[in-house]
């Protein structure tokens, strides 16, 4: 009786009740994943600067680059924290997107960011036959 009991009344109010815990946004969100976070933030902020300043550093070309908006942002807990940002750019005077990936450990000195991930999502300008 008293196993009966438990299986039929206390074990389903338990789970709608951890059910009712759950907000409707971490519904849909994976563990260890991707969750949205405010383009305003000043860690993203921080890190879509530091991406910048990592590819203008590049030794192979150094174009005139400057971030004009953080389009989109998401973070993933790692050992650290993973920034993945849809940035619009000016590089030398044309518009362009590129999606990118900064890993940043707070520990880690002196410099916290690590530029992980660097893509083109919009076209390549097309350079001149002289260039």
């Amino acid at each position: 009786m008293a196993t009966t009991t438990i299986r039929t009344f206390i074990l389903p109010a338990i789970a709608v009740f951890l059910l009712g815990t759950v907000s409707p946004s971490q519904a849909g969100q994976l563990v260890g994943g991707y969750s949205e976070a405010s383009v305003t933030n000043t860690e993203v902020v921080a890190a879509a600067q530091f991406a910048v300043k990592a590819l203008a550093a590049m030794p192979e070309r150094k174009p005139v680059i400057t971030l004009v908006e953080i389009l989109s942002a998401s973070q993933q807990v790692v050992a650290g924290m993973n920034y993945r940002l849809r940035l619009k750019l000016k590089v030398d005077g044309k518009d362009r997107e590129a999606e990118v990936v900064v890993w940043w450990q707070a520990w880690r000195n002196p410099e916290p960011y690590q530029l992980t991930s660097w893509v083109w999502v919009s076209p390549t300008p097309k350079r001149k036959a002289s260039e």
